[in-house]
């Protein structure tokens, strides 16, 4: 173990002072008394902390000292004992803070005294190397990575242009045109980043000229055994303080706090884009940082974050500026890490064009939002390099926001005028192809679908759902239904790990993990506009098509939407113990027609989210109408899921409100 150096952090002159009592002027210094808001200290805006330190000190202001006992807490993290106070300063013992470890962020300085405490400021703090490294020749970025003081060599980091390696003792050297503004570390397996709030700590801002060096060191803590491990992804939150949706995330958040209690070995969590709404970040005050603290709520996960079309910024011009924000106070765009056996790579496949000056619902100057769904190629250039240090047996798993397929396998990245776009998507398949097996997680679509390419060119895409669902509308216009447009619940993909094996499933908010299918009773559907849109104007009723549910029906038919489906399973019904055929079929769910498009329309509003069109629901015909069918669906993993659906099954919201 490399002996450390131990240094006291002593901030005068330049710090800024939280003034916190009154002070008369000329008056003697006192000690401290007996209420927190007596005791008065300056907070730095920045702290350089040299890994190993045994105290930081601060200095006291008009001798309003702390009292022996007291103690200091850094955001989240265990408060740490105040010792060696004088009337002009006192230490913190972080001596405790190293085996979390402590690490580069920003921290709520509060002080704790007992039952009591008080919030003192905010400081950015750097956790640096205890050494003396200097930039090599050329080098304009460079640092260690270490864990418990000692350097991880064969460690990737990359400024999103070039991807270099650490040596045997931990450094890298870079020569970085800093055009993204940042580093990050390639987070290697056995290893996890400390967090902020849910965020892994693997990036730092470059805040320097270009062509001044700027050291940024990494502090990684050791991982349980990860060859067996669970991601959560996470598609389509759409947090906007809008349609009750602050509310609604919770019952989201309760799930993943109660499921992740069941799973064994480590869990982590990606999100699919879309975590906030552009739309609103001005509108409704809600942005980046709202969200953060939202989920905050969500324990004791590193949740790894995509950016999506909605977390672009309306408010900047083209691709560039579009994303400033959400590179200072969430993640990079795009960057990578290992998890036990896994190589995941974050993509940004969206293309801001923001062009066009506009105004927004509060007369704020913007852009009218367009963008194309494509990697501009510097992203491709960036992943060949990334993916130049990773072996072809490698499990890779890619995150994104918009698909690369449509669900019928066509490409999801296409336009006639725009060549280049299908371009990109075979070009994402050629680096991909000569690995062992890539799994693409996607979302955008608030539905779920799988496309299997494995025989062929070795990739699996998910387009894993959406927690948001309708962008929270159905719960909103009729509480307990909380569905998407292809009738699939709101909630996430489970991706369970064993070596380089992948399994999933869809878990479904507020459900258990077997809930995987919704069934319906023709012969007891009828949707109408007359009954369902009563108060409608008549193109409101003219606007309501629910397809082949607006007429009766007496044949019989069962209709099970089974939204996770893959050609790998299987769906099978029995009446009787009698096999009845099974078809599978295109429609609308049933579901959503009537707790979210027909509410909207019988208000007179635009049903913007209106249901679509699904293709993994099955029709079955039986003998009677009220005959039971046994439903057994098993997935490509073996696991089976099945409903006795006793019949006549009446059809009301009421019914499957959950």
């Amino acid at each position: 173990m490399t002996k450390f150096r131990r240094v006291s952090l002593y901030f005068w002159g330049a710090a800024v002072v939280m003034v916190f009592v009154a002070i008369a002027c000329g008056k003697e210094p006192q000690q401290a008394a007996g209420s927190l808001s007596d005791v008065q200290f300056t907070v730095p805006e920045t702290m350089d902390v040299p890994y190993g330190s045994d105290k930081i000190s601060f200095r006291v202001q008009f001798g309003k000292k702390p009292a022996e006992g007291d103690k200091i807490s850094f955001g989240q993290l265990a408060a740490c004992p105040v010792k060696d106070i004088s009337a002009s300063s006192f230490n913190v013992d972080i001596t405790s803070l190293w085996s979390v470890p402590l690490s580069s962020g920003t921290y709520a300085v509060t002080l704790r005294r007992g039952t009591q405490s008080q919030k003192k400021g905010d400081v950015k703090i750097t956790v640096t190397a205890a050494d003396e490294l200097q930039p090599a020749a050329g080098c304009n970025v460079y640092g260690k990575v270490i864990c418990d003081g000692e350097g991880i060599p064969d460690v990737s980091v990359s400024d999103g242009h070039e991807v270099v390696r650490t040596d045997k003792d931990g450094v890298y050297q870079m020569k970085s045109d800093k055009y993204h503004k940042y580093v990050f570390v390639s987070v290697p397996s056995g290893y996890e980043p400390t967090r902020q709030g849910i965020l892994p700590s693997m990036h730092a801002q470059l805040t320097k000229a270009a062509e001044v060096p700027e050291r940024v060191d990494f502090i990684l803590k050791k991982a349980p055994d990860q060859t067996n491990h669970t991601m959560l992804m996470l598609g389509d939150m759409h947090l906007a303080n809008r349609t009750g949706d602050r509310n609604q995330f919770k019952n989201f958040v309760n799930d993943i706090n109660a499921f992740t209690l069941t799973l064994s070995g480590p869990v982590y969590g990606l999100t699919l884009g879309d975590m906030t709404w552009d739309l609103y970040w001005e509108t409704n005050n809600y942005g980046y940082k709202d969200y953060l603290a939202d989920a905050q709520t969500i324990q004791g996960l590193t949740i790894y974050q995509t950016i999506g079309n909605h977390d672009h910024s309306m408010y900047e011009f083209g691709d560039y500026n579009s994303v400033a924000e959400y590179k200072r106070t969430v993640a990079p765009t795009y960057y990578s890490f290992n998890i036990g056996n896994v190589h995941y790579v974050v993509l940004d496949d969206v293309e801001c064009t923001n062009s066009t000056a506009t105004k927004d619902d509060n007369g704020k100057a913007c852009y009218v939002r367009t963008y194309d769904s494509h990697i501009v190629q510097e992203q491709l250039d960036w992943l060949k390099k990334d993916l130049s240090y990773v072996s072809k047996s490698t499990p890779v798993a890619i995150s994104m926001h918009i698909p690369l397929y449509k669900a019928n396998g066509s490409y999801h990245w296409y336009a006639s005028n725009k060549s280049y776009l299908k371009q990109h998507a075979i070009d994402l398949e050629n680096i991909l192809k000569p690995y062992s097996a890539a799994h693409i997680f996607t979302a955008h679509t608030h539905t779920v679908y799988n496309v299997d390419f494995m025989s062929s060119d070795h990739i699996f895409e998910h387009n894993s759902g959406s927690i948001c669902g309708t962008w929270w509308w159905s719960a909103h216009e009729t509480p307990g239904v909380h569905i998407g447009q292809d009738g699939s619940p709101g909630g996430y993909g489970v991706v369970k790990v064993s070596g380089n094996d992948f399994s999933w499933q869809f878990k479904a908010t507020g459900y258990p993990l077997d809930f995987q299918m919704r069934t319906y009773d023709r012969n007891k559907i009828l949707i109408t506009p007359a009954e369902y849109v009563p108060n409608g104007s008549a193109s409101s009723r003219a606007a309501f098509d629910p397809g082949l549910w607006a007429t009766a029906s007496s044949a019989n038919e069962v209709y099970i939407n089974v939204w996770n489906y893959d050609p790998s399973w299987k769906v099978e019904v029995s009446e009787n113990g009698k096999a009845l055929s099974v078809e599978k079929v295109t429609v609308l769910d049933p579901l959503h027609l009537v707790s979210y498009t027909a509410k909207r329309l019988d208000k007179n509003k635009a049903a913007s989210f209106a249901t679509i069109t699904n293709s993994h629901t099955f029709r079955v015909k039986a003998s009677s109408a009220s005959s039971t069918l046994d439903i057994k669906v098993t997935d490509r993993f073996g696991n089976v899921y099945t409903e006795t659906m006793k019949r006549p099954k009446e059809f009301s919201t009421d019914i499957y409100k959950h």
